[in-house]
Order: C-alpha cells, then sequence, then structure tokens
C-alpha cells in the first residue's frame, strides 16, 4: 500500500500537486475529509501566494518598464531638439553605430579597457582631431573630442559660462565620493577646497614629505623586498607600492596608521570598479537598484571610514592646548594637515569627511598604479632602466626633495611621463555644457546645454597625430632635448620639453588641473630610484600586454608579481 508522505514544505506546490495525484488507500483510523479538506486549504493558500508572487513580479517589470521607456521617450526627444551640428551640418558617428541603439551596445559590452583601445583606434584610423557624436538612447547627446585646441577651450572654460561635472557625472559618482567633496562640487565649495589642497601640497610640505616621510615608511617595504630575495617568495609590486602609498597618505594627510588590509581598502577598491562601469553601462540604475546589496555594503564602509577620520582629527583638535599649538611641520607634528586645513576651511563635518575620501583616493590609487607601470615598462626594456639609474644619489644616501627636481633629473622625469602617457591614472574624462544658450567650439561644433563631452586622455597618449607614427611606443627620449649653451659657453646636458595641458592631458587643465601632481612625480621617482637601486626584479609570467581592470582609475589587471634578487654592488657609488 502507498504511503503518503507527510513531511514537506507545505509551500512546495510541485509537491502539492504530486500528493492529489497518487492514489491514496482509505485508512480506518482517519478522517479522511479532515485530510483532503486540509490539503485543499493548503493548495489554496499556495496558489494564492504564488499568484500573488507573480502578480508583483508582473507590476514590478510593467512599473520599471514603463519608467525606462518614459525616460528613453524623454531622452529621444531631447536628443531631437537639441541636436548637435557644426556649420549647420550634422556630426558623423564611429562606424558600427545602430539605428535607435547608438553606440550603447558597445558601451555595455565592452570592459573599459577594449573600449579605451577603440577609442584610440577610431581617432588614428578614422576621425583623427575630429570631434564626432556618440549616441545612447538613454543618456543626453554626446560628443568625442581629439583637438587639442577644442581641448584646451573645454579645460578653460570652467563653470556656468562653460564646462563642469555636471549632473551626468554626479550622479553616478555621488554615492562614492559624496556631493561636497573637491571631485564633485562646484562654485565656492569647491575653490575653499582647492585652496586647501594646494596649501598641503605646497613646496614646504613636499620637502619633509620626501626628506622625512618617504624614507621612514619605505622601510617596511625594504624588508619585504629582502625577505622575498632571500626566501624567493613572489611579489606583487602593485600590492606593494598600494601599501606605501596608502600609509603615506594616512599617517600625513589624515593623522592615522593606515594599512592596505583595513577593510576600507577592499571596499573602496570595489565601490570603484562598479562606479567606473557606471559611465559606460546605460542601465546602471537597474543594476543598483536590484542587483546593489553589496555596492551599498561597500559605500558603507567607505563613508563610515571618511567619517571616522574627521572624528580623530576633531578630538586631536580638541586634546591640543594652547602651550602646544599645532605645527606645520610633518616632522614634529602627527600629521593630519590635510584634514585640519578642511575643518580650518570648511568646518561642517560631513563635506570634510567627503573631501577627505576624495584626496585620498587621489593620493593613493592613482600614485601606486603609476609606479606599477613604470616598472613594468622598464623590465620590458631593461637598457632604459639607465634614465633612472643614472641619475640615482651616491651610495648610502636617498634622494631629497631638491635632487628629484626636473633640471637635476631630467630622464628619470621622462620616464614618468612618458609611462603616464600610455597608462594615465585617469583614462577617461567628461564634461557636460553648463552654460544655458550653449557653447561653440573651435571647431565650429555648437553643443547644446547639458550635452555630454568626453575626451579619452588614453587615447590622446597614442594619438600618432600628436606623438608622430610611434606613439604607441615606450620611448622616454621623445622628453628629452639638448640643454641650450650656458653662460661660459659650454653645452650641459639635457633637459625636459614642456607639453601643453591639451596635447598631455594625464593631469587635466585649466582650473582643475591635478594639485598633486608634483607630488606625484617626486613619490613615483622616490620609490622607483629606491626599487631599482638596491633590487633586481623578474616578472613571473609573460603575459604579453598588459590590460587594466575595470576602474575609475588605471590598475593594471592580476596585478605585477616579480621574483627579487638583491643587487650586488650599489649603482650609486
Amino acid at each position: 500500500m502507498a504511503r503518503t508522505r507527510t513531511k514537506s514544505p507545505i509551500g512546495d506546490w510541485k509537491y502539492l500537486k504530486t500528493v492529489q495525484a497518487e492514489p491514496c488507500e482509505p485508512d480506518p483510523g482517519f478522517d479522511t475529509s479532515a485530510i483532503s479538506l486540509a490539503v485543499s486549504d493548503a493548495t489554496v493558500k499556495v496558489v494564492l501566494s504564488s499568484y500573488q508572487q507573480t502578480h508583483d513580479a508582473m507590476l514590478a517589470v510593467y512599473v520599471l518598464a514603463s519608467v525606462g521607456l518614459a525616460y528613453a521617450a524623454k531622452q529621444l526627444i531631447y536628443r531631437w531638439t537639441h541636436r548637435i551640428r557644426r556649420h549647420g551640418q550634422r556630426l558623423r558617428k564611429p562606424p558600427g553605430t545602430l539605428p535607435f541603439f547608438g553606440n550603447g551596445l558597445k558601451f555595455l559590452l565592452l570592459d573599459r579597457q577594449s573600449l579605451f583601445d577603440w577609442f584610440s583606434e577610431i581617432h588614428n584610423d578614422v576621425f583623427g582631431f575630429e570631434t564626432y557624436e556618440i549616441s545612447v538612447p538613454t543618456l543626453p547627446p554626446g560628443i568625442v573630442i581629439s583637438d587639442p585646441e577644442v581641448l584646451d577651450l573645454v579645460m578653460k572654460r570652467e563653470g556656468k559660462e562653460g564646462f563642469g561635472k555636471g549632473p551626468f557625472f554626479e550622479e553616478r559618482s555621488w554615492h562614492l565620493f559624496g556631493r561636497y567633496g573637491i571631485i564633485n562640487a562646484s562654485g565656492q565649495l569647491w575653490k575653499t577646497q582647492r585652496k586647501a589642497g594646494n596649501k598641503f601640497f605646497a613646496g614646504s610640505h613636499l620637502q619633509v614629505l620626501v626628506d622625512e616621510v618617504f624614507p621612514k615608511y619605505w622601510e617596511r617595504a625594504r624588508q619585504e623586498l629582502d625577505e622575498a630575495a632571500e626566501t624567493g617568495k613572489v611579489v606583487d609590486m602593485e600590492e606593494l607600492y598600494l601599501e606605501f602609498t596608502t600609509r603615506v597618505m594616512g599617517r600625513v594627510a589624515f593623522g592615522m596608521d593606515l594599512s592596505n588590509s583595513h577593510p576600507f581598502s577592499a571596499a573602496f577598491d570595489y565601490a570603484s570598479d562598479l562606479t567606473g562601469l557606471r559611465f559606460q553601462n546605460p542601465l546602471w540604475k537597474l543594476n543598483y537598484y536590484l542587483f546593489g546589496h553589496k555596492f551599498r555594503s561597500a559605500v558603507s564602509i567607505v563613508k563610515s571610514f571618511g567619517n571616522e577620520i574627521v572624528r580623530l582629527a576633531v578630538c586631536r583638535r580638541e586634546q591640543k592646548t594652547d602651550d602646544a599649538p599645532t605645527s606645520p611641520d610633518l616632522s614634529l607634528g602627527e600629521g593630519g594637515d590635510l584634514v585640519d586645513m578642511l575643518l580650518d576651511a570648511v568646518p561642517e563635518p560631513h563635506v570634510v569627511a567627503d573631501s577627505a575620501i576624495n584626496f585620498l583616493s587621489a593620493g593613493r590609487d592613482t600614485t601606486a598604479n603609476s609606479m606599477t607601470w613604470m616598472l613594468h615598462l622598464l623590465l620590458e626594456q631593461p637598457d632604459l632602466m639607465r634614465y633612472i639609474t643614472s641619475e640615482v644619489p651616491p651610495a648610502g644616501t636617498v634622494h631629497t626633495y631638491s635632487s628629484l627636481s626636473t633640471t637635476a633629473t631630467p630622464r628619470s622625469h621622462a620616464i614618468f611621463l612618458e609611462t603616464l602617457r600610455l597608462y594615465p591614472p585617469v583614462p577617461f574624462e567628461l564634461k557636460q555644457t553648463l552654460k544655458p544658450d550653449g557653447v561653440t567650439l573651435p571647431d565650429g561644433t555648437v553643443l547644446p546645454h547639458d550635452s555630454i563631452v568626453v575626451w579619452c586622455p588614453y587615447a590622446f597618449g597614442r594619438s600618432k597625430k600628436i606623438w608622430g607614427d610611434d606613439a604607441y611606443d615606450f620611448r622616454p627620449d621623445r622628453w628629452l632635448e639638448k640643454s641650450p649653451l650656458t653662460d661660459d659657453g659650454s653645452e650641459s646636458d639635457v633637459r625636459l620639453k614642456v607639453r601643453s595641458a591639451a596635447e598631455y592631458p594625464v593631469f587635466n587643465g585649466g582650473a582643475r588641473s591635478c594639485l598633486g601632481k608634483r607630488m606625484a612625480e617626486v613619490m613615483g621617482l622616490w620609490v622607483l630610484a629606491e626599487s631599482l637601486r638596491n633590487w633586481e626584479f623578474e616578472e613571473v609570467e609573460k603575459v604579453g600586454r598588459r590590460r587594466s581592470r575595470n576602474s575609475l582609475t588605471l590598475p593594471m589587471d592580476g596585478g605585477l608579481k616579480v621574483r627579487v634578487k638583491k643587487r650586488i654592488g650599489d649603482i650609486g657609488s
């Protein structure tokens, strides 16, 4: 006799159908009518529950689809009434642009590295300096600029009479960077933070940074590399450099002992990666609301850390006595100068918290990325290491701030600039037209209000029209020229060439030019000189052309894993 299973999830619809289909022999000891009634009642409840869930799901899909279609219709109408023209004609579009979808699928399906390569290819093979239009159905009309003359105007026309970050950028980045930090701020709030940043990155602070802080915080990296040389352990140089920049910025900017192993670092990296993808994905909002739990958790950690920076800074200030004023000398104080300057300028903790995260990101990630790419390129062409090693200080000493000037170390600076030409820390930039009646560019392109202006520093660095046919090659000598004769008629060695920000937009330009440019230079060159004078490196895997991973910056995909060997003899001797 078949027995009916009695233990099962009552909400399992397939199970209930099986129970009803199975023939059962009545048991005289049981009231079959009660059993039948119970099963029937449970079946009704499950059916109603299933119906309700299906109804809710269909309603959600309907609402999302309706909102999406309404938004797309709005954008299409806007694009139709705000067409971008040049001399009365529509702009050309990239090959492969689709009807209705435009370039949306390309942005959605390509990873960021492939997208940057695409920008480079169509610049060199199709458009050259010609401004062209890109289109995505759900986004405002947009253009890509490749002409340095046009970019120069965009950089210089900052504000309501020209261009700014605009709602397009702010909407996609504010979860991570906040509305009040220097990245998204505008007007007086932006000027106030920039003034504080200028003070922090002044030459007097950088001198203490190079002469006293770098040697102290490099000691841990030195020990790790010595241990790796003795044991044969593989070292990820990107992680090692990131640990160094994190500890330096944590101490001198915020007065904290910060490590890259802190939960903040992993949370920030994850949130940064997804924030970068928002600029490619026209459906990012849908993704955020349906699958954004992990992203929201990461952002929460980042925000909590920003608040902790400010809380500790306020506590330090309250503990100060009149007999122990804050010293501007980093070597004498506890660090934290930047956050103190921000609190002096903007005495609102939530604003300073946003700003602190903005500055930490810029000082930590981009510099470590640059060091990693520099070392990789030199390991690919070891004969070019002489550019660095020929300028290291004598044995038993390290670089000082004065010895890292462009006149004292032009070849080292050429390595740095050439690396960032090919691998800019921020490879993709955009602004939005803020002027109500639009802007006319030098090439005659007329931009309506709210239109998007995109330029790709990664593609600028590979432009054959700017750098020649060897634009894809790593050639530091392109940055050097013979120095003129001195007063006594002798010829000094070489000097560094100067390129305009519009030709070399690695550090942005105009009012938004990078505050930390000089700090990035001296930190990168100091660390690279110490790395190469003391150790020899060999990449563990020769993977061909290295790629970057998805991020707002340009970190190396997979890191830079090397084997280390102690260098015999000091190259500075």
